[in-house]
C-alpha cells in the first residue's frame, strides 16, 4: 500500500495545537444542577481543554469514602446526561460510566489510571473540596500530583487539608458559579 504524499512550501511549520488535554471531573454529581454543569463545560472551554470527562462514582466507593449519596448511581448519570444534553459546546464531553459497570468499590487510583490512559495529555483532576480533603490523605496521592494537575470546585466551602500548601503550584481553586 503506498502513501500519499502531501507537497508543502519550504519553510513551512504545521500551526500550533491551542487545545490542551483532559480534565477528569470526579464527583457524586447528585447535587448538581444544569448551571453547575453549563458552567464547569464554559470554564473549559475557556481554557481550551480538547475533552472533558464527568466521571460519576458508584455507591459502594461513595460507601468507602465515608460519602453519602441518596440517588443511585444510574439515576446520577441519567440526570447528568440530561444536563449535558442541553449545554451547547464545541467540546467533547462524555460521562464515563466504566464504575457502573464494575458494580463494585473502585479505588481512586483504578479510576484515574483508567481514565488517563485513554485520554490525551496534559490531565487535570477536578474535584470538589470535599473530594480533595480525602484524596491529599491518600498514599498515592504524591505520585498523582505530580502526573496531573488538581482543579478544586469550592463546592462544599470545607477548608482544604493543610498538606495540600506543600503542592501549591500543582492545583487551583474555583467557584462554580464564577466560572463563566
Amino acid at each position: 500500500m503506498a502513501r500519499e504524499q502531501i507537497q508543502v512550501p519550504f519553510g513551512y511549520e504545521p500551526p500550533e495545537e491551542k487545545r490542551k488535554g483532559t480534565v477528569l471531573v470526579f464527583e457524586t454529581f447528585e447535587d448538581w444542577t444544569k448551571a453547575d454543569v453549563s458552567s464547569l463545560v464554559a470554564w473549559a472551554e475557556n481554557k481550551s481543554f480538547t475533552r472533558l470527562i464527568f466521571y460519576p462514582q458508584h455507591e459502594e466507593t461513595l460507601r468507602r469514602m465515608d460519602i453519602r449519596a441518596e440517588m443511585p448511581y444510574h439515576a446520577r448519570v441519567k440526570q447528568l446526561q440530561a444536563y449535558l444534553e442541553e449545554v451547547d459546546t464545541t467540546l467533547r464531553v462524555e460521562v464515563d460510566q466504566w464504575e457502573g459497570k464494575r458494580k463494585k468499590y473502585t479505588p481512586l487510583d483504578t479510576s484515574l489510571t483508567f481514565l488517563t490512559d485513554k485520554s490525551p495529555e496534559p490531565h487535570f483532576m477536578c474535584m470538589s473540596d470535599r473530594y480533595a480533603n480525602l484524596f491529599v490523605t491518600y498514599p498515592s496521592f504524591k505520585e498523582w500530583i505530580r502526573k496531573a494537575r488538581l482543579v478544586i470546585l469550592r463546592q462544599f466551602h470545607v477548608p482544604l487539608n493543610p498538606q495540600l500548601q506543600a503542592y501549591e503550584g500543582r492545583w487551583e481553586v474555583i467557584e462554580l458559579g464564577d466560572m463563566q
